[in-house]
């Protein structure tokens, strides 16, 4: 069971170095929200870095790379797939199919590539607007790779057009549907 993730901007080196040490279940190097655009080729060398040496115990390693949607993304896998430790791919903003099955695609050909057996790298899809929360269970079932799928609840409320609350009450029907699709 995965309780806590915690979040290291891949251009930090001091706290990718650290991060597994606080006690969470996982960690999640993340070259997207936390690393400004000017920064993602470093977070993307770092990374590889951090995974090709880095011991980080017994904590599941995953990395967020940035958006199907985006120019980086390809780079991003191109960038950890090879590094043995990766256990599997945080994939933002996976609200359809066919993003899944690309990026599925992209996986397999440098799985391929690099030697790495065939579906050995998992997806853990973030599910960031109403279009994604109500084809949850398309997204789910698009790849045999896909782990898991979760809010992204900033992104989420902002497709909403709501605000946050303290309770949350705003994401409850999102996660019951994100429930029932898993």
């Amino acid at each position: 069971m995965r309780r806590t993730m915690l979040y290291l901007p891949g251009n930090n080196p001091n706290m990718l170095v650290r991060g597994h040490l606080f006690g969470s279940d996982g960690i999640v190097m993340d070259m997207e929200d936390a690393v400004a655009l000017s920064e993602k080729d470093a977070a993307r060398v770092m990374i590889s870095k951090f995974l090709r040496r880095g011991d980080f115990g017994s904590v599941e390693v995953t990395v967020r790379i940035n958006g199907a949607d985006t120019e980086f993304w390809k780079k991003d896998l191109e960038a950890v797939v090879p590094c043995k430790r990766l256990d599997g791919i945080r994939l933002p903003k996976a609200d359809s199919p066919q993003v899944i099955k690309d990026v599925d695609e992209e996986l397999s050909r440098l799985e391929d590539k690099y030697g790495i057996a065939q579906g050995h790298i998992k997806l853990f899809c973030i599910l960031e607007t109403a279009y994604g929360i109500w084809h949850a269970y398309d997204v789910a079932t698009a790849s045999r790779r896909v782990t898991a799928i979760l809010p992204g609840g900033e992104d989420l409320v902002a497709d909403l057009k709501t605000s946050r609350t303290p309770e949350g009450t705003e994401l409850e029907w999102s996660r019951r549907m994100i429930v029932i699709a898993a």
